[in-house]
């Protein structure tokens, strides 16, 4: 959709590695007319063609400013492709974590990380909500950034229906609800936890994956359990990215709050987490008053003609 170009002008174009995933490799490629899209080359697809052209009809239907939808799909015995459009900004892992934090990069202040969270959250709520659809894959490396924080969009969701439920990783990594390490299906709950776990690392700097998170001679724990293990402590400002602390954040209560909304998503038992309009309800809350965009405003403000045209305003904010 909204693209002229076919199979052909796409393997003619340059191409360039963008990142290797459990579900495939997506490269860059800009096409002759110079057109930049992303393609998302698939691996181990389990379903024939009607079943995967049917899903990419479902997930392809998917419209909102915080998710970022397939434009186009291509099924053969051979190749399985998804496109999307390129975000130049890149991803909110590679601002949070690219080379080594410090030299010479401008680390995300409070605001940015705030409005990123929200983004992330009001994507999953909509995906939740409007389609009773799990995203599958929530990580920091799938919410890509525009010039607009509160324009960034989760990428990569509901693709797991395509393969055998053997291969699903339900997650990836240090993202992964505890529930889901056994049964590998992707739930709405622990879709939550892994949003949990984002939040985490935007108020932390760490990133869940490749977390050097060293509790004395025990060895290596998760985000979560690391962030619990300091505030059992009572060192709850000691969970904070020293980043923010530099930039002088004086948003302590903020963060303590967003800390406590991360805590009850990424809480053990899937009932006890909260659904993910909930949370995008409580992220608001804390924002109110500081330069947030509430879910109201956010929709009123829609107005360049990419949102015009492909926005869905959110559902009105509980009172």
């Amino acid at each position: 959709g909204g693209y002229s170009f076919d199979l052909e002008d796409l393997l003619r174009a340059s191409a360039e590695v963008l990142g290797k995933g459990s579900a495939g490799t997506s490269y860059k490629a800009v096409l002759e007319e110079g057109t930049t899209v992303v393609v998302k080359r698939l691996k181990e697809v389990a379903v024939a063609r009607r079943e995967f052209e049917a899903h990419m009809e479902v997930v392809g239907g998917v419209e909102h400013r915080n998710l970022l939808p397939v434009r186009a799909y291509y099924f053969s015995k051979d190749e399985k492709l998804l496109v999307y459009d390129y975000l130049p900004a890149g991803s909110l892992s590679a601002m949070l974590h690219a080379g080594s934090r410090g030299s010479g990069r401008t680390p995300m202040d409070w605001d940015a990380r705030m409005r990123s969270a929200l983004s992330a959250s009001r994507g999953l709520a909509h995906l939740h909500s409007e389609h009773k659809l799990a995203h599958g894959n929530v990580k920091s490396s799938n919410v890509l950034l525009r010039p607009d924080y509160d324009a960034a969009a989760l990428s990569d969701f509901s693709l797991h229906p395509i393969y055998a439920p053997s291969s699903v990783r339900a997650g990836s990594g240090g993202y992964r609800a505890p529930e889901v390490v056994d049964t590998r299906r992707p739930t709405l709950k622990a879709d939550v936890y892994s949003l949990g776990v984002l939040l985490l690392e935007l108020l932390t700097g760490k990133s869940p994956t490749h977390a050097s998170l060293q509790e004395g001679d025990s060895g290596t724990l998760d985000l979560p359990r690391w962030v619990q293990s300091v505030v059992r402590e009572e060192w709850t400002a000691e969970v904070f990215d020293v980043e923010l602390v530099r930039l002088g954040a004086s948003a302590e209560e903020e963060m303590v709050a967003l800390l406590q909304v991360a805590m009850a998503c990424v809480a053990t038992v899937p009932d006890a987490r909260p659904d993910a309009p909930d949370v995008v309800r409580m992220i608001e809350e804390i924002g109110a008053g500081h330069g947030q965009t509430t879910t109201e405003e956010s929709a009123r403000a829609t107005t360049s003609e990419e949102e015009r045209s492909r926005g869905t305003p959110p559902a009105a904010p509980t009172p």
